[in-house]
């Protein structure tokens, strides 16, 4: 497992890798240790709330109003992380990198840093920062599969602006 704050051997991993038979498109999903770590808090989320719904409907518990409310929102609210999470995808095809509903073309990259960033109130993350030419700054968490062919890829396409600052 590598260091979050070894930059050194990130790039050296990345000068490293050899892309055998290049595609036009790849695509790369969540890490399984990513998506491991947040399953678990959404279970013990569905687990109490099911617990307590449980409760309410056997009698063990009184259900109010605002109860049933506060369990069909926790429901909702895991229903849509999970969903997030397993739909979280970045695209690269045709020298262009889709995140989402963005659209970065690699020929309008004027650096791209990979760096360890801050990206919640108490969780710092590894980040690809792409800044284009038109001066628009987009921070890509790295909690991807084969990071490492990302970052190759986008290295072929735009040599030294890849900065590795970690």
């Amino acid at each position: 497992m590598r260091n979050l704050f070894d930059s050194k051997s990130l790039s050296e991993e990345v000068e490293k890798y050899k892309i055998e038979d290049e595609k036009k498109k790849y695509i790369f999903r969540a890490n399984t240790k990513y998506i491991f770590s947040s399953s678990i808090f959404f279970i013990v989320i569905v687990f109490i709330a099911s617990n307590s719904l449980y409760k309410g409907i056997t009698g063990i518990e009184k259900l109010s109003g605002l109860k049933i409310i506060l369990i069909l929102i926790l429901f909702l609210y895991v229903f849509i992380s999970i969903f997030l999470i397993f739909s979280y995808k970045i695209v690269f095809e045709n020298d262009a990198i889709f995140v989402k509903n963005l659209k970065i073309e690699v020929s309008n990259i004027e650096s791209a840093t990979v760096k360890v960033a801050k990206v919640s109130a108490a969780k710092i993350d590894k980040v690809l920062e792409i800044i284009t030419f038109d001066n628009k700054k987009v921070q890509i968490r790295l909690n991807i599969k084969n990071e490492i062919l990302l970052l190759k890829l986008l290295k072929n396409r735009i040599g030294d602006k890849l900065i590795f600052r970690i």
